[in-house]
């Protein structure tokens, strides 16, 4: 078999695995039909151009998803990538959207933490060894988020990595959603080596 047919034949093995995620996870709410060929159609749809979530996901699914940040949301971010892009910076976030996770669920991985990194980069969809290479993780709170635009990622946003599922979860299975940059002076930092 050449390497053209192995890419082929892993790709292949990539979309199903992303396929059978996405649609475990819509078997737990009341999405709408979110067939296989529509997931397939967003993944496939040029970063810049996917459709807005509120096309493919009925107004309750959506509304019971963002339920789950109202206690406050988190986010993780490289050492590297904290100290270039916040230090500097009054917010926190790019302006088309910065992901976060509910803050309880962030709780959760860390309760799993024990000193290794790696198990937030399996649970939110990151290249394992990413946060080691950025010398440390960097976990940011955010307790009031009423003004800052929490909604469904469309998967457009630049923060969208090749790992991105439409339907609001990672690939680990971690609720996610969007909001406009966080004010720096609202925020809890925690550091991790």
């Amino acid at each position: 078999m050449s390497i053209k047919h192995y890419k082929k034949f892993f790709s292949l093995i990539i979309i199903l695995f992303v396929t059978s995620t996405v649609l475990f996870n819509f078997s737990y709410a009341n999405a709408k039909s979110l067939d296989i060929e529509t997931i397939i159609s967003i993944l496939s749809t040029e970063k810049g151009k996917r459709p807005n979530p509120e096309t493919y996901l009925s107004k309750s699914y959506i509304s019971n998803h963002l339920r789950k940040f109202n206690r406050g949301v988190s986010l993780v971010m490289g050492l590297e990538s904290y100290n270039k892009y916040v230090v500097p910076s009054e917010t926190i976030g790019r302006a088309d959207g910065c992901f976060v996770m509910p803050r309880y669920v962030c709780d959760e991985i860390e309760k799993k933490f024990n000193g290794d990194i790696s198990v937030f980069e399996t649970s939110l969809s990151f290249n394992v060894g990413y946060f080691s290479s950025q010398g440390g993780l960097v976990r940011i709170d955010v307790f009031r988020i009423s003004d800052l635009n929490l909604r469904m990622a469309s998967g457009n946003e630049a923060g969208a990595n090749s790992y991105w599922l439409p339907g609001g979860f990672t690939m680990g299975g971690i609720p996610e959603a969007v909001v406009d940059p966080i004010p720096k002076n609202r925020a809890i930092i925690k550091f991790y080596k």
